[in-house]
């Protein structure tokens, strides 16, 4: 069936991967890769009521300032690396990988082309309240609705994010194409029942695709 709408992530589909930029940003901070996975946890460990959520889900859900979480990103840190290690001077303003992020303009290009078919586009992001900037960066009149995760207090892969996504659309899930670059989220997507599709670095390949569904 043909999708009614069509629902992009931001990171790695609209922009540059933040996966890739966040790996940069260790590099160039001096940073173990290890110590950065310790640091971020599980990223997409679904909630479970009886788990303490993990820091950074906290952050992308609103509920941690970015300071906070730097504050205590330097803290675990340290604990590692020697006090005079540069991280030692990281503050919250240091930390944002959509500073240099630019448009994937195959894919702005595409979600213009969805619109003149008539078929709605949507944003569904796992974000940051202190990243708001990445809004300015791609024409984001063309979607709606925006769903935030540091918004609506919900992250990906979280099923109840992907079903009021569909909701502020008007539409049941399976009336829904997902495009996302994180496995995890697009099994997210396929479980409340939307079509999804994993956005790789080939994004001609993506646009072909989602042209082949419409």
């Amino acid at each position: 069936m043909q999708p009614k709408a069509v629902v992009f992530d931001v990171g790695g589909v609209l922009l540059g991967s933040p996966f890739l930029a966040a790996l940069r940003w260790a590099e160039d901070w001096d940073i173990p890769v290890t110590a950065l996975k310790k640091i971020f946890g599980d990223y997409a460990r679904k909630p479970e009521q009886v788990e303490e959520p993990s820091l950074w889900h906290e952050v992308e859900c609103g509920r941690v300032g970015l300071s906070e979480f730097v504050a205590q990103m330097k803290r675990e840190l340290l604990s590692e690396l020697s006090p005079e290690h540069k991280a030692s001077n990281i503050s919250a303003k240091d930390f944002d990988p959509f500073s240099d992020a630019t448009p994937v303009g195959l894919m702005v290009e595409l979600s213009s082309q969805i619109r003149a078919k008539g078929i709605r586009t949507a944003i569904l992001t796992n974000n940051v309240k202190e990243w708001r900037q990445w809004r300015d960066r791609i024409p984001i009149e063309l979607f709606d609705p925006v769903v935030d995760s540091c918004e609506v207090g919900l992250r990906k892969p979280d099923p109840a994010i992907y079903l009021l996504t569909c909701s502020q659309l008007g539409l049941a899930p399976w009336e829904c194409l997902f495009l996302d670059d994180h496995p995890d989220n697009i099994e997210g997507a396929r479980a409340v029942g939307m079509e999804a599709l994993l956005v790789s670095g080939d994004f001609e390949a993506t646009v072909m695709e989602v042209h082949s569904r419409l």
